[in-house]
């Protein structure tokens, strides 16, 4: 009779090949190790064969196998891939009887497997990486000691895996390490005794500090120390810190043959006889000035990196000052002159989108500027359905923030008089929007003008509403701006005038 055995959700596939990976074990030659094992496992459980069975994302390998010739079998027939999934030895008694095996080409066929039982080999996290089991072409069962000792066993086989890795990683270190101080030019190891005399002085010290072998053997360390650490008591400090600690580090400067100074991490070690006193030490230095002049060149541009974040808030804190400014002036001088809530909150909306497109504008530039004609269109082109009945022309050039917002609001107010009033509000009035600039460069002049015409005939207005006096702060209330509005016969015109440097964003 079949064990029910209980799945297992508490590892995922891609972690258990990863771990399987690590062990390089897949596809070596055979151990004696692991051929003693399962022929113990054999033994104990009364069985002709079993297997060190190893299961990859397709087949199953047998790293050791007694009584089956084979090497490795697909994973899609193989009775491992079941127990892996397992917590305890899991046991098939009679493969022809269970409905997960009975048509197992290794039950039906030459193999007339019927019994199995194989114990997970798994990580110290939990992974299994296959199985230690045990079968036969006969039914049979397992008692409770088999049980213990099959699982017991599989501990071994992991035990000998781990042992192994541990193995080859202390090879492939040595190996390394070998590797690292036969090419270590960009190191200078140097051994000395409990004095400080140099005994050992490598290629790699050579090339850094200058002085070769023949000439630093026998001389004391200090001659690649600075004169200020020598008086006072560096050397003999960091040896006494190896001594003290194990190790003695530092990142200083130190001098090289020729007198020039370089900055270099170093490490001082103890280094011990065979009875485990010290008989020296082991110094190992690495030119860093490279590295140091980086940290250097980093730590001065994080300090100017500060120094502009400060001076971004200030502006920022300034920026949004003068708009919350502006739009209580909107709101409080809207409210003044309008004669009902309703026509007050549309012109307070108005005003306050048209300021709004004009920090997107800004925004759009990181507030530094923005071209005068993406301004003049931005503020013109949602006042009338056909655009053609406003033309503007003129350089581009970019405007200042201050520049921006005042013209925008300007021509804000202008186009809402004209559809109300104005050019804009029959269907045949047109708007001519023109500037300019001249002078010569440090004295150069901006001029722009609206002019209306087609429109019905120009009405001066009775008193100065706050509309009015946005248009002749235009400028953001530049004070040497001429600004001028006239009522023609022909339509209204206004014009402002103001030095370039006012308005022009500065480089």
């Amino acid at each position: 009779m079949t064990e029910v055995q209980t799945s297992r959700p508490d590892w995922n596939e891609s972690d258990r090949l990863a771990a399987l990976a690590q062990y390089e074990i897949m596809d070596t030659p055979a151990e004696g190790e692991f051929d003693d094992l399962v022929r113990v496992a054999a033994q104990v459980c009364g069985v002709p064969m079993a297997l060190v069975s190893l299961i990859d994302h397709e087949r199953q390998w047998f790293k050791a196998a007694l009584g089956i010739e084979t090497k490795e079998t697909s994973r899609e027939i193989a009775f491992c891939a079941h127990a892996i999934q397992q917590h305890e030895v899991f046991v098939v008694e009679d493969a022809s009887k269970d409905e997960r095996f009975a048509e197992n080409p290794l039950v039906t066929g030459d193999n007339h497997l019927r019994f199995y039982a194989g114990a997970p080999l798994e990580t110290t996290d939990g992974l299994p990486l296959g199985t230690l089991c045990v079968l036969d072409t006969k039914p049979r069962e397992l008692n409770d000691d088999q049980k213990f000792a099959l699982a017991a066993l599989a501990r071994q086989v992991m035990s000998r895996m781990e042992l192994r890795r541990a193995l080859s990683s202390q090879r492939a270190n040595e190996a390394r390490h070998r590797q690292i101080l036969e090419s270590a030019l960009d190191y200078a190891i140097i051994s000395m005794d409990l004095k400080g005399v140099v005994t050992s002085w490598n290629e790699g010290a050579h090339r850094i500090l200058g002085w070769s072998e023949a000439e630093m053997c026998g001389r004391r360390c200090d001659d690649f120390f600075t004169p200020e650490d020598r008086a006072a008591g560096v050397p003999e400090r960091e040896m006494g810190a190896a001594l003290t600690h194990d190790r003695g580090s530092d990142e200083r400067w130190h001098i090289r043959k020729d007198g020039a100074r370089f900055w270099a991490s170093g490490e001082m070690m103890p280094l011990s006889g065979a009875d485990g006193a010290p008989i020296g030490f082991l110094k190992i230095l690495r030119d860093r000035t490279e590295f140091r002049q980086a940290q250097e060149a980093l730590r001065a541009s994080e300090e100017a990196a500060e120094r502009d974040r400060r001076l971004l808030v200030r502006e920022l804190e300034h920026r949004v000052k003068n708009t919350l400014s502006l739009a209580q002036a909107i709101v409080s001088q809207s409210l003044r002159t309008m004669t009902s809530p309703a026509e007050a909150r549309k012109v307070i909306d108005e005003r306050l989108v048209s300021l709004g497109r004009a920090h997107d504008i800004l925004t759009e530039s990181n507030w530094a500027a923005a071209p005068i004609s993406t301004v003049i269109a931005n503020a013109t082109n949602i006042h009338v359905a056909d655009q053609s009945r406003i033309a503007a022309a003129g350089p581009d050039f970019n405007v200042s923030a201050r520049a921006a917002v005042g013209l925008s609001m300007a021509l804000h107010e202008l186009c809402t008089n004209a559809v109300k009033y104005g050019a804009l509000s029959n269907a045949t009035g047109h708007v001519e929007i023109q500037w300019s600039t001249s002078g010569e460069p440090g004295a150069a002049v901006f001029n722009l003008t609206w002019r209306e015409s087609g429109g019905p005939p120009v009405v001066p207005p009775s008193r100065k509403g706050f509309g009015s006096r946005l248009i002749q702060a235009s400028l953001s209330g530049e004070t040497n701006q001429q600004n001028s509005v006239e009522y023609l016969a022909t339509g209204l015109v206004w014009h402002v005038e103001a030095p370039m440097f006012s308005i022009e964003e500065q480089q």
